[in-house]
């Protein structure tokens, strides 16, 4: 299967896997969020892996918010996308247990280099959609923890550096508001 056709197989197999579901602050449908993701994928990242991480990007919520299965993942797009939407699929019971932000934390300090590139787009994009003021206290706390707990690339300090740009332009609108 050719590059082209690969993604839109994956755009497909994403939209089928999150039918009927809603973007909380827009009220968009879900297949647009992980489109955006894989869009800034492409913008940010420079990699002869590319279209197998922008099908990740694509698909990297399928195994926590829909039927969709890692196998099926793995035998449709192959073994490194699966392991990669697999990487970025969070554990509920872990962040019952300590916390989301704790949670994500410890989660962005570990996971591989690539799957950091798609979840710095994944909340450059959240961040970008109708955030709410918790979402924001907590990205740029997150960001400060990933900056001083692991070593970044070149691609990640620019993904960290454009979400702590518009975490401080979400607040100065709000601060904005606020002082009316």
């Amino acid at each position: 299967m050719q590059n082209m056709e690969r993604l839109l197989d994956a755009i497909k197999f994403a939209e089928k896997g999150h039918a009927g579901q809603k973007r909380r602050g827009s009220g968009a449908d879900y297949i647009t969020h992980p489109i955006a993701v894989s869009y800034l994928v492409a913008a940010f990242k420079r990699s002869k892996h590319l279209v197998d991480l922008l099908i990740a990007a694509i698909l990297h919520d399928v195994l926590e918010d829909t039927e969709l299965t890692f196998e099926e993942i793995a035998r449709r797009f192959g073994a490194f996308v699966a392991s990669l939407v697999y990487e970025l699929k969070n554990d509920d019971e872990e962040i019952e247990r300590v916390g989301k932000l704790e949670y994500q934390s410890r989660k962005v300090i570990g996971i591989s280099s690539y799957a950091l590139v798609i979840k710095l787009c994944d909340r450059l994009h959240n961040i970008s959609d109708q955030p709410t003021k918790n979402m924001v206290r907590d990205t740029v706390e997150l960001m400060t923890r990933l900056r001083a707990g692991r070593k970044l690339s070149k691609t990640h300090k620019a993904l960290v550096a454009e979400i702590e740009r518009l975490c401080a332009e979400r607040q100065a609108e709000w601060e904005l508001k606020n002082a009316a």
